[in-house]
């Protein structure tokens, strides 16, 4: 699931790039391909990247002009793993809708789209292989708040919540009948995931309830028609499940993986694994962030040795250890012999408002929400068998992000797991090989298309996997000479960056560094 994200075309107040200190030492990041689309002042523009790994990569630039039109255009254009145009596609968006969420298949992506204040909803579905297009229409719920949108066959899920109760709804494209899965309409219920299982025709809708102080986590399965097949309750005297994702091995055998908490709070104690077969759960696994190699290794050497002699001494006193960290559960990764968990911890970053005086005696502080910044991500593998293997962790530096998305890419090269992520133009990577680290933590600075121009601004990067050793950067970037940063013609410009880390230099485990990340510009050859 991936919700639709704006580039507002503002002035770009991000500082500028100077020239960074480059290090002699040859950059391990290259940039392999660029491509640059103009933007456009005229119109009122919004960008998207869709990874499709081997086949290509999909830009959606979406436009409608500043003269008062209501119709919105979007342009599809796929690309090859050479960003060589393959097809565009235009389609014209009826003013009435609005977009609200996007879900990706492996042979299609569809939107979805709402008439606000109505119940109608529309569907567009693209063909990736030919660039076909198909709407359908159909009428859900009026006021549903939408926060999961999937598609399993010919039909549509949409979750959310519907006077503050959770729904999911289920639209046929086939016949435009619309139905709701029953047994979920409940008081204090949230629901924590949709799965599905496209090859059994399985619907798994995960919910977490409050009942009478406690917390329940409770797996509800549908087959594709809809109807309740069983339902399947986890439950603990001292942990409460906070996320899970299912790992299917069969109909009736499979694993639960996710975080849980002590108490009924969002912040998580540790990890769990549990396997469920014929619908009943075995004792799960904790796994408490203390009990991971390398949780603490984002602080800084003193400080991560003062936190474990804490929790050694709570330990031995027989106290328990109780944490309050926020995790961004990635969707797992499988591999032929490994489950691949990567999420990031985070929390709500919030800033004071000017003081207010009240009856010209006491001053009024207000705190407003100010995006959520990100401190490390954690890996953590498992066997097939469900046994936890091993872990790692990358230091998140400074990076705010203003909507909570999945900031850390991993990929997997080799025998080596790179992480890497965007921050103002820059790329900040690590390499793992398990619970090692490889290669510590390098910044990559992004360049412009032509050797006679550099970076001047940038604004909404975003990195993501693409397949095997390469990665796609993309955002908007004023890109100019010195001399047209002072005469004011720099240009804009929505990049695409196809960008190739090289492992084949990636020798033994570095010894720990002592000063901050290098910076390093990445290379204009190509492939």
């Amino acid at each position: 699931m991936k919700k639709i994200f704006n580039y507002t075309l503002r002035a770009l107040l991000l500082g500028y790039l100077g020239l960074s200190f480059q290090l002699p030492a040859l950059a391990q990041f290259e940039q392999a391909q660029r491509i640059e689309i103009p933007v456009n002042s005229s119109f009122n523009e919004s960008y998207d990247v869709f990874s499709l790994g081997e086949n290509g990569a999909l830009s959606v630039v979406r436009r409608n002009e500043f003269t008062g039109t209501r119709n919105e255009y979007w342009h599809f254009t796929r690309y090859d793993t050479d960003l060589n145009p393959l097809w565009t596609r235009p389609y014209k968006l009826d003013y009435r809708y609005v977009p609200i969420m996007a879900y990706q298949s492996d042979y299609y992506i569809y939107w979805l789209f709402a008439e606000p204040d109505t119940d109608h909803f529309l569907f567009l579905q693209l063909d990736l292989a030919r660039g076909e297009l198909d709407v359908h229409k159909g009428d859900l719920l009026s006021g549903v708040d939408v926060h999961q949108f999937k598609v399993i066959g010919s039909k549509a899920l949409v979750a959310g919540y519907y006077h503050n109760r959770p729904v999911v709804l289920v639209h046929s494209f086939f016949d435009h009948t619309t139905r709701v899965l029953p047994g979920l309409y409940e008081r204090n219920t949230e629901i924590n995931n949709v799965d599905i299982n496209e090859s059994e025709g399985m619907i798994n809708v995960i919910t977490y309830a409050y009942r009478k102080r406690s917390c329940q986590f409770n797996i509800k399965t549908y087959n594709y028609d809809g109807k309740l097949l069983k339902s399947t309750v986890l439950s603990n005297d001292r942990n409460s499940f906070i996320s899970g994702q299912i790992v299917p091995l069969n109909v009736d055998d499979s694993y639960l993986i996710g975080n849980y908490s002590v108490g009924c709070t969002p912040f998580s104690q540790g990890l769990f694994i549990t396997h469920i077969q014929d619908n009943e759960p075995s004792d799960p696994q904790f796994i408490e962030f203390s009990e991971l190699q390398n949780f603490f290794n984002y602080m800084k050497p003193k400080r991560k040795q003062r936190m474990l002699d804490r929790i050694g001494k709570r330990k031995s006193l027989g106290k328990e250890n109780r944490f309050r960290y926020r995790l961004l559960v990635h969707p797992l990764i499988q591999t032929e012999d490994e489950i691949i968990l990567v999420a990031e911890v985070y929390y709500p970053n919030y800033r004071s408002s000017t003081p207010l005086m009240t009856n010209g005696l006491n001053r009024a502080y207000t705190r407003s929400m100010d995006g959520f910044r990100y401190t490390h991500a954690i890996v953590c593998g498992f066997d097939r068998d469900g046994r936890y293997k091993w872990d790692n962790s990358f230091a998140i530096k400074d990076l705010v992000s203003y909507e909570l998305q999945e900031m850390v890419q991993l990929s997997r090269v080799d025998d080596y797991f790179v992480l890497a992520y965007p921050q103002e133009g820059n790329i900040h990577t690590e390499v793992i090989h398990r619970e090692k680290v490889v290669v510590e933590n390098e910044k990559y600075q992004l360049e412009s298309k032509n050797d006679t121009e550099k970076v001047l601004f940038n604004d909404n990067a975003n990195l993501a996997a693409w397949y095997g050793k390469y990665f796609l950067a993309y955002g908007i970037q004023r890109v100019g000479t010195d001399r047209s940063l002072l005469t004011g013609t720099p240009r804009e410009v929505f990049y695409i960056n196809k960008l190739a880390y090289k492992t084949e230099d990636i020798g033994q485990p570095k010894p720990a560094s002592t000063g901050e990340a290098s910076t390093r510009k990445t290379s204009g050859s190509k492939r």
